[in-house]
């Protein structure tokens, strides 16, 4: 369980670093996972949970981001790496520059495009067919 204290300038929060690996389906411990990942989200950085999925013979999910910073990319990977933490760079769509968190598809150039642009893109192409078939 995280232990919450503080000191006179400081909150501090205690998290396990690991996380049993637990089976639902023969209730028992299997072992154990990282809890916290580094996770990179465009021009923010950050640390999440971890979400076991093992007993369903998948990667483990992230999470949610408890802890935000700025700090430049490089400069968190060397942290993640000093604390033992693995790194998630999620895409950002090449397009409208958002973070993607679900799937996507690649753009004409191979960058990632999100859903919306994606949707926006096939509209407009609709578009510009049915006006051709119009005149």
């Amino acid at each position: 369980m995280e232990q919450i204290t503080k000191d006179k300038d400081n909150l501090i929060i205690k998290i396990p670093l690991k996380q049993e690996v637990y089976n639902p389906y023969t209730d028992e411990v299997e072992g154990e996972i990282d809890n916290i990942i580094g996770v990179i989200e465009g021009d923010q950085v950050g640390f999440a949970y971890q979400i076991d999925m093992s007993y369903k013979d998948k990667d483990p999910q992230i999470g949610t981001t408890f802890y935000v910073d700025y700090m430049e990319n490089g400069e968190f990977i060397k942290l993640c790496e000093k604390l033992g933490l693995g790194v998630m760079e999620y895409p950002v769509c090449a397009t409208c520059k958002e973070v993607i968190y679900g799937s996507f598809t690649l753009d004409d150039e191979g960058e990632p495009m999100c859903d919306k642009c994606e949707m926006e893109e096939r509209d407009k192409e609709l578009t510009e067919k049915t006006y051709e078939e119009i005149k």
